[in-house]
């Protein structure tokens, strides 16, 4: 986080106030807003609330030192969080109120001059498409994280830092990951991913430098790691059965044909060794006829003689 976005955060922030008379809705018609309503004047919530985004939007897109997509979610973020908190209860998804309040403001399609390469405000945020499509109750959590942070920041640009509220803030934002973490929607292979990896570099990089800046801050927390999604544990788990499944099939099947192959093998040897065995005593048997024969022949030709 850099203190130009925190800056900007804290100052539309003071632009949407309670309206404590109920007169004309629950947020107050700042004058600021005005420019950004039909007819330079906002009469509902909802156009403050959209006066007050593109307000935003136009301060993160002209800041050449911002960087364009990490703001681009934390305006969404904040707009998250004060639809949750302005709109009586009612839960409206973030796309159909963009749809219906913001995209309507002719103020949102107006080009840039300069920061995001002569774009529209629209085109700076239609990069996070992604983000629109998401619960507003989840987003205005990490909006809760977000806000944590700005304050790490106002701290630590301090010259005497507060060590103990710095601590503080690591705890509280800590606790909030925690609870984010426990959700089954925010997984490491979800849209929030995007998000918590935003929120969670700008926390180690505050953290360090709160750590520099106060020797009594070395024992600020480290953020847990995003958990996997149950259906890839799931999945996971299932295919390492199923290997284990394979392997055991493998080793029986293998097992069995030990001794069949075994048999196959003996069989030829077997044979071949009676084969060899036949032959010889049939050779022994051809040699003694001859002998038996030549024998005779002799005897014969001596008789012959006689």
């Amino acid at each position: 986080m850099s203190k130009e976005g925190c800056t900007y955060i804290n100052f539309v922030n003071k632009l949407i106030k309670s309206n404590t008379t109920g007169t004309e809705g629950k947020i107050e018609n700042h004058k600021s807003l005005n420019t950004n309503c039909p007819n330079e004047k906002c009469d509902t919530d909802s156009q403050k609330l959209s006066s007050a985004f593109i307000l935003l939007i136009k301060f993160f897109s002209i800041d050449d030192n911002l960087e364009n997509d990490k703001h681009a979610e934390y305006a969404i973020l904040w707009l998250c969080y004060k639809i949750q908190q302005y709109q009586n209860g009612e839960i409206i998804a973030l796309k159909d109120f963009i749809t219906e309040h913001i995209e309507t403001n002719t103020n949102y399609n107006w080009k840039t001059k300069k920061g995001i390469g002569n774009k529209s405000y629209k085109e700076f945020i239609d990069k996070k498409q992604s983000l629109i499509n998401m619960d507003v109750k989840i987003m205005s959590k990490f909006h809760e994280a977000l806000q944590i942070l700005c304050n790490m920041y106002n701290e630590n640009k301090e010259k005497n830092i507060n060590c103990t509220k710095c601590s503080q803030n690591s705890e509280e934002f800590l606790k909030i990951f925690k609870e984010l973490n426990e959700d089954s929607n925010v997984t490491k292979d979800s849209p929030y991913y995007q998000v918590w990896c935003t929120l969670s570099t700008d926390y180690d990089n505050l953290k360090n430098e709160c750590i520099k800046n106060c020797k009594e801050c070395t024992e600020l927390p480290t953020l847990p790691e995003i958990k996997e999604s149950k259906k890839y544990v799931q999945d996971y788990a299932e295919l390492s059965a199923q290997g284990s499944e394979a392997t055991s099939s493998s080793s029986s099947i293998a097992s069995k044909l030990v001794p069949v192959l075994s048999i196959f093998v003996a069989i030829p040897i077997f044979l071949g060794f009676a084969y060899k065995h036949s032959l010889f005593g049939f050779d022994k048997r051809l040699n003694r006829q001859y002998l038996r024969e030549k024998v005779k022949k002799i005897k014969k030709k001596m008789n012959i003689n006689i």
